[in-house]
């Protein structure tokens, strides 16, 4: 039985290293859609653009009718300002839906866990007294 608490928290430390992922996929995604939103519309505009290290390039805002979108396995497609914006966002109802699961799934393990835990502790407390 003790093994089996072990494991159990184990696993819900698993899906607690997994909503920290989905929640960090989360703050970037939305990050993302702002960043679409308030890039400037006129080519005489500068932009920051971060290099990496905390260092970030001055350079003329582009025309941002095309965006490039990278859907993973090194395929990136050109879309409109739009589609990638519709993209990102059912992509974050995506995120969210993941994360909502993944937390309730954490709560219906907590409990496992209270309910086992306190059977193991029931069973040492005779084994002290019997």
């Amino acid at each position: 039985m003790v093994l089996e608490l072990k494991v159990l928290e184990s696993y819900y430390n698993e899906l607690s290293a997994r909503e920290s992922i989905v929640a960090r996929a989360i703050v970037d995604n939305r990050a993302t859609i702002e960043a679409i939103k308030s890039m400037p519309a006129g080519p005489d505009s500068e932009i920051l653009v971060p290099l990496g290290a905390g260092v970030l390039i001055k350079v003329c805002s582009p025309i941002t009718d095309k965006l490039l979108l990278n859907l993973g396995a090194d395929v990136v497609v050109e879309k409109s300002k739009e589609d990638v914006l519709n993209y990102l966002n059912a992509r974050a109802e995506e995120l969210e839906a993941a994360i909502t699961s993944i937390s309730r799934q954490k709560a219906e393990l907590a409990n496992k866990i209270n309910t086992q835990r306190a059977e193991v502790n029931n069973m040492a407390a005779q084994l002290k007294t019997g």
